[in-house]
């Protein structure tokens, strides 16, 4: 009832994924460990996802920044930046994936927004931080003037921790004006397999100022599986010939393999 109180004026969630008892999932895949749901913050919402990610599907995940693009079909490696206007500083290394390479991640993720379409889904990206490489305090919202190109607002953000990260060894996600239950600013510190899940503006498109965060420097390697969710439909730009409708068929496919019964 909490979550579904937090989360009624932002992006559609599927809660009948999950037990109302527990907000563990119903009916997990074949072999693998249920996906529990844990409200961090009430408002904003801030969700986090255990065992979002099998292990093996972690493992699979980080395997793709060893595909570079010139086979049509890979990953864009690029150092990761901010927008121009920004004051955040980011060091790190980004892969920008095309659709048809992340089937898992975007049926899951559509799955869990309650069948999201998964044109609405930005580019999904793996991102690495060696050891000292941070981000900055940052909004994942869009400025304003970035509005009216493609997709509107990013209503919705989705990490999901590839490594774990051990206490005291840096590369948290912490928002700076939260605080949790105990009265300490609010952070997620990377466990392979689990997801962080907030929301940049709410389902209108508003953004909201209080979901400021930053990427904590790290001591131990970090990567991230990533993907923003748009107002409306938004077109890719990157890797070159990357497209959600090329990834349609791998992803219904996933789906089957996973037991969601919709389709995309």
């Amino acid at each position: 009832a909490d979550i579904r109180t937090a989360m009624k004026d932002h992006v559609q969630f599927n809660f009948d994924m999950f037990d109302d008892e527990d907000c563990v999932e119903k009916n997990p895949a074949r072999g693998a460990s249920p996906m529990k749901l844990r409200l961090l913050h009430r408002s904003p919402p801030v969700l986090a996802i255990d065992n979002f990610f099998t292990d093996e599907e972690c493992d699979e995940y980080v395997g793709l920044s060893s595909q570079d693009d010139t086979s049509g079909d890979g990953a864009l490696k690029v150092d990761s930046k901010t927008f121009s206007m920004s004051l955040a500083t980011r060091t790190s290394t980004t892969w920008f994936l095309t659709y048809r390479q992340v089937p898992t991640l975007l049926a899951k993720a559509s799955h869990l927004l309650a069948d999201l379409p998964i044109d609405r889904v930005e580019e999904p990206q793996l991102v690495r931080y060696k050891t000292g490489e941070q981000f900055t305090y940052h909004y994942d919202s869009l400025p304003n003037e970035e509005l009216d190109r493609n997709g509107g607002q990013r209503v919705a953000t989705l990490l999901v921790y590839l490594r774990t990260i051990e206490e005291g060894r840096g590369g948290a996600t912490e928002f700076r004006d939260l605080r949790d239950g105990s009265g300490n600013t609010l952070s997620m510190r990377p466990t392979k397999g689990s997801a962080l899940l907030f929301f940049p503006a709410f389902g209108d498109g508003r953004a909201d100022d209080r979901t400021l965060h930053k990427g904590e420097i790290a001591v131990d390697e970090k990567m991230i599986g990533q993907i923003w969710v748009h107002q409306a439909k938004y077109t890719a730009a990157v890797p070159e010939g990357t497209s959600h409708l090329l990834a349609q068929d791998a992803v219904a496919e996933k789906r089957k393999e996973l037991g969601y019964d919709s389709i995309v």
